[in-house]
């Protein structure tokens, strides 16, 4: 929220400079991002100057040429702007004045000279509105610094969500106030009113007060629809609202004066003179003031005519009750709206506006009849209107003050720091609070002011007396009491460990969001039917020996298969189409980000997440199961190199090569990898990652934790990666199961290592981690490690056969080994392998 300094010091005084303002509000809770100085880079040559001739350019449709006058001398300026006239006062830009990026100079345009720039309140940093030069009061001198008139500083917060009451210059003026022990001028309007009373021309219907607390009208007759006076319209500019008129501009005024959003009504245009508030009705429509047809439902709540609706409550007005030209009698509509009701609507229409954005941080229910009467004052004042008497006040049950027992010891408990009955009473009295004191046993009783919703117990009174004593006078202790407990591993190390160890592989980590669409995810499976969609919800994996027929899909089919159908966690609000249920797998997430930057990245991208998927539980009333996993993504180069190592594209190898450097770290010593097929996958290049587990029995059996390949070419291509890509998700879960939760130390042996190579020729369809774990079972504990290192196909090599090449370590912790006991072993394990493969030694 954007505050200037000038309209601040309206209703409190300010002695300190802008920067020790912004600290001291900063340092009591109120966050202030920047200070903005208007006018700091117009320096002189930005100056007041007025229109004494205008004439159309000819040969041009919307150039004009002007003559100025700048107290100083007369300059010719060639201008497109629609909204001048003879006699205005404007901003003049001399030649030499940098405006953005570009510097303003003498130029000819169309056989005139141009001697400057005529500047529009963007082009002035004043705003974002450049359909028109910004027109200066009549009452300012020509020829002076634009930076005196017009300059201003302005303090920009980031209000919290709790502190609705924050949401107004009012709000942030009662702070400073309270900070300073400056006293807060509050505005009190006053005004005459006459005609007929209020309550015999409108009449209001609150149909939910449950979700509209209160809703106060007035009735204001014989205005003048005009445009503000100048000093609204700057410090509208400098907060950051365009003005409009001055009716609409009153409002918006007093909602930024207030923080009390108002809407005002044509009373004309208001059918049988009647007001009701109530919940859309299914398959209700209506325009809004945007010229858009929305679609409302009936959690949304309305403000109607008996003929329909006028406005979307707490969000924006509707265009068949606008202020217009020609209006002469206003409708003021000062209401308080439920703040989850207001949000649940806005987010739904994609509709965010300044009013929603206050109602939906929660607004106090007596500021309505203050609003109404303030904006009621300005439009007698500025619009030439007659207040009608009385006001339509609606208020079916008051809001009663929270009342709190408080006392100086819970200060000293919650933080160490003393305080005196004295400065607690004062601290809270500052900010509004009524303190009745108890000087015989040092407490009090507190009345929370009705604007202060975020105070609900005394926890938050001592808060409250901190902010404004100082954060600073904290004392500073050194904790007591035993030691805590030592904690075990927790999940945070283990994630935390997971990325150490995969940035240590050369990936890159990135955080996606964990809200998807499952129509994002269906993106991912080949073919998209129930069955490839239900490996979704099985960690990304395929259950070993399940076969899935998977065949290219075309989008049209893929658009076709609806993918509402998939259970997901859906939300009940959903911020967009495309976030609107928590996500099944991590890959999606994955594919999307290399999707992106291999716009822009000839390099290989290696990418890796640590996060949750969300698998919907079958009772519907459980919570879903929150799944730890990681995911990697690898495709293309690892760099733009002439080693060619480094040139050459990532594989199916290398994305093995990183799951089994995971499992090494995490001393996971058994585990395979089981051919299978997926829908996400390519087939045939797509494997299960196996590890041992125990069962409850104590047995030791294979199970599987994840899958990883080659992506399929059509996912693929619906991606638009120009390379190979190569995925893998781990359940982490699963996986931390699996590693010893003590590690056993050995000593290393003494005795001389025996290495032996063996060839065999085999098949082509036998898998080399089938003839793996046959020569481990078989070398017994003397076999240390297996490695295969060499696979060759063709001749010599007979047809439908490879030649597969081990290397055989063997060693004993008792003594050096023989040869004899060497071929013996290796003997063995030739025999082993020919009865189950028919492996024959080359």
């Amino acid at each position: 929220m954007r505050v200037p300094l000038s309209w601040l010091k309206e209703y409190v005084d300010i002695t300190m400079s802008p920067e020790e303002l912004a600290h001291t509000l900063t340092m009591a809770g109120l966050e202030v991002e920047t200070i903005d100085y208007l006018g700091k880079d117009w320096g002189d040559t930005v100056i007041t100057a007025q229109i004494i001739h205008l004439e159309k350019v000819e040969k041009s449709d919307h150039l004009n040429y002007t003559r100025v006058i700048t107290g100083s001398g007369e300059l010719g300026v060639v201008c497109g702007a629609p909204n001048i006239k003879q006699g205005d006062k404007v901003p003049l830009a001399l030649p030499g004045t940098k405006i953005g990026d570009i510097t303003i100079g003498e130029s000819k345009k169309m056989g005139y000279v141009s001697q400057g720039m005529l500047c529009s309140p963007r082009e002035l940093g004043i705003g974002t509105d450049h359909s028109g030069i910004y027109i200066l009061d009549p009452s300012i001198k020509i020829g002076q610094k634009l930076s005196d008139v017009l300059g201003e500083v302005v303090l920009e917060f980031s209000i919290k969500a709790h502190r609705g009451d924050l949401s107004s210059i009012i709000g942030i003026a009662r702070e400073v106030s309270a900070l300073t022990g400056q006293a807060l001028r509050m505005p009190k309007p006053h005004f005459q009113e006459q005609g007929i009373p209020t309550s015999d021309l409108i009449k209001v219907t609150v149909e939910a007060p449950d979700l509209c607390p209160r809703y106060s009208a007035r009735v204001v007759s014989n205005v003048k629809i005009g445009p503000s006076p100048f000093w609204m319209g700057q410090r509208l500019l400098a907060a950051g609202m365009r003005p409009i008129n001055n009716v609409v501009d009153i409002t918006n005024y007093v909602m930024l004066e207030l923080g009390q959003p108002l809407h005002g009504f044509d009373y004309e245009l208001v059918r049988q003179r009647h007001i009701i508030v109530r919940r859309a009705r299914a398959g209700e429509e209506m325009t809004t003031l945007d010229d858009v047809k929305r679609k409302l439902t009936p959690d949304m709540l309305l403000i109607t005519d008996p003929e329909g609706p006028t406005a979307i409550a707490g969000v924006m007005g509707g265009a068949i009750s606008e202020v217009n030209d020609g209006t002469t009698t206003i409708l003021l509509e000062a209401a308080n709206f439920k703040a989850n009701n207001v949000r649940r609507t806005s987010v739904a229409l994609g509709l965010r506006t300044d009013a929603s954005s206050r109602f939906e941080k929660g607004l106090d229910p007596e500021l309505t009849v203050l609003g109404a009467n303030r904006a009621a004052e300005l439009m007698a004042e500025l619009a030439g209107g007659s207040v009608n008497p009385g006001i339509v006040d609606v208020y079916a049950h008051t809001i009663q003050p929270r009342i709190l027992p408080f006392s100086t010891e819970e200060v000293a408990w919650l933080t160490g720091m003393q305080v005196t009955q004295h400065e607690t009473a004062e601290a809270l009295q500052a900010l509004g609070f009524g303190v009745e004191l108890d000087e015989q046993d040092q407490k009090m009783t507190v009345t929370v002011p009705t604007y202060r919703q975020d105070i609900e117990e005394s926890a938050d009174l001592v808060e409250e007396v901190i902010r404004i004593i100082g954060y600073d006078k904290l004392p500073a202790t050194i904790p007591v009491g035993p030691l805590p407990a030592p904690r075990g591993i927790s999940w945070f190390d283990r994630e935390q460990e997971i990325r150490e160890l995969l940035v240590g592989a050369g990936l890159s980590e990135i955080i996606t969001y964990a809200m998807t669409s499952r129509a994002r995810m269906v993106n991912l499976l080949a073919q998209a039917d129930a069955t490839s969609a239900r490996a979704l919800l099985q960690a990304g994996r395929v259950e070993a020996g399940q076969q899935m027929a998977i065949a290219t899909q075309s989008a049209a089919a893929l658009a076709a298969f609806d993918a509402r159908t998939i259970p997901a966690v859906a939300l009940a609000n959903p911020l967009s189409s495309d976030m609107e249920s928590m996500r099944l797998t991590l890959l999606s997430g994955l594919m999307e980000t290399m999707q992106e930057n291999s716009k822009r990245n000839k390099a290989g991208l290696r990418f890796f997440e640590v996060g949750r998927r969300y698998l919907p539980a079958e009772d519907t009333h459980q919570l879903p199961d929150e799944r730890r996993s990681v995911g990697i993504a690898m495709s293309g180069p690892a760099a733009i190199s002439w080693v060619n190592e480094l040139a050459r594209p990532a594989d199916f190898y290398d994305l093995k090569g990183v799951v089994e450097t995971l499992l090494a770290s995490l001393h996971i010593p058994n585990y395979r990898f089981t051919p299978t097929q997926h829908p996400t996958f390519h087939p045939g290049r797509c494997a299960l990652v196996e590890v041992t587990r125990r069962t409850s029995e104590g047995e030791a059996v294979l199970s599987p934790i994840g899958v990883m390949g080659e992506v399929h070419p059509s996912v693929q291509q619906r991606y638009d990666l120009p390379e190979r890509t190569y995925l893998c998700e781990l359940d982490l879960e699963q996986l931390y199961e699996a590693a010893p939760q003590r590690l056993v130390y050995q000593p290393i042996s003494r005795h001389q290592e025996l290495t032996r190579d063996l060839a065999i020729v085999v098949d082509q369809a036998v898998s080399a981690q089938d003839i793996q774990d046959t020569i481990m079972r078989n070398g017994g504990k003397l076999l240390r490690s297996a490695t295969l290192f060499d696979i060759y196909t063709g001749e010599p090599i007979p047809a439908g056969k490879k030649s597969m090449t081990y290397s055989l370590l063997y060693q004993s912790q008792e003594r050096t080994l023989t040869d004899a006991e060497a071929n013996a072993l290796q003997e063995r394990i030739l025999q082993a392998l020919y009865q189950a493969f028919g492996a024959t030694l080359r």
